[in-house]
């Protein structure tokens, strides 16, 4: 499913805040695409930096990781086929209860934490997001939470303060905002695959069931929708 139809049933009952919220969205990630392609040659490649893409390594090496609000990615590749180029894992550091919490002192550090997976950015050649999805438990370990509590994790999903990679951050933040309606809908999706099976923790650790949802997106196209609303709305641009 493509995840136009979504977002356009979405902004077409939204109020005009939401819309212009959603507006604002669209242009800070747009803006940020646009830089960090200016300066990098794409967003693959201000992860990359020229190195040779080895299977499944990290890009950056370390990870982007921001420790005042817990949230973190990566990108690596490991598949092939169709237009994907690679990935990005988007994580939110939570205890087992879905709270974040830290130690005094400096640097901060996370006490009975663990780095939970939200959903996954599939990224074609050019850095452009072709896809969204979920992956099972045992891929990325962690601790599980239902799709309601992943949600309230990346409404508060927020990378910032990494450096050399401010324009990747900026583009990300806003695309998740702009996504939110269709992150929703694929963790949705996740949960009722799950709810199909007799035992969620047998099959949240079965190495046979790895990816549990998918939405293909097209961005250029959702922008665009976004602007068509706006413009039948009559609001600013």
């Amino acid at each position: 499913m493509i995840s136009s139809a979504i977002l356009r049933r979405h902004w077409a009952a939204a109020s005009d805040a939401d819309v212009t919220f959603a507006l604002n969205d669209a242009g800070e990630s747009l803006a940020a695409f646009s830089r960090v392609t200016a300066d990098s040659g794409s967003l693959i490649q201000s992860w990359i930096e020229g190195r040779t893409v080895v299977e499944y390594e990290h890009y950056p090496p370390d990870d982007v990781v921001d420790v005042r609000s817990g949230s973190q990615f990566f990108y690596h590749a490991h598949r092939s086929g169709g237009n994907e180029h690679g990935h990005m894992h988007l994580f939110w550091h939570a205890t087992v209860s879905g709270r974040r919490r830290y130690v005094a002192g400096l640097p901060r550090r996370w006490v009975r934490a663990a780095p939970t997976h939200l959903f996954a950015i599939a990224l074609d050649d050019r850095g452009l997001p072709v896809s969204l999805f979920t992956v099972n438990r045992w891929v990325t370990d962690g601790y599980w939470f239902d799709a309601s509590t992943i949600q309230s994790f990346v409404a508060r999903f927020a990378v910032n303060d990494a450096s050399g990679n401010a324009d990747s951050c900026a583009w990300l933040n806003a695309f998740v905002r702009m996504y939110r309606p269709v992150i929703e809908n694929l963790l949705l999706r996740r949960d009722r695959r799950l709810s199909r099976r007799k035992d969620l923790l047998a099959s949240l650790d079965d190495r046979r069931l790895e990816q549990l949802s998918l939405l293909r997106l097209d961005w250029e196209a959702d922008l665009r929708s976004l602007e068509g609303e706006a413009v039948r709305r009559r609001l600013a641009l």
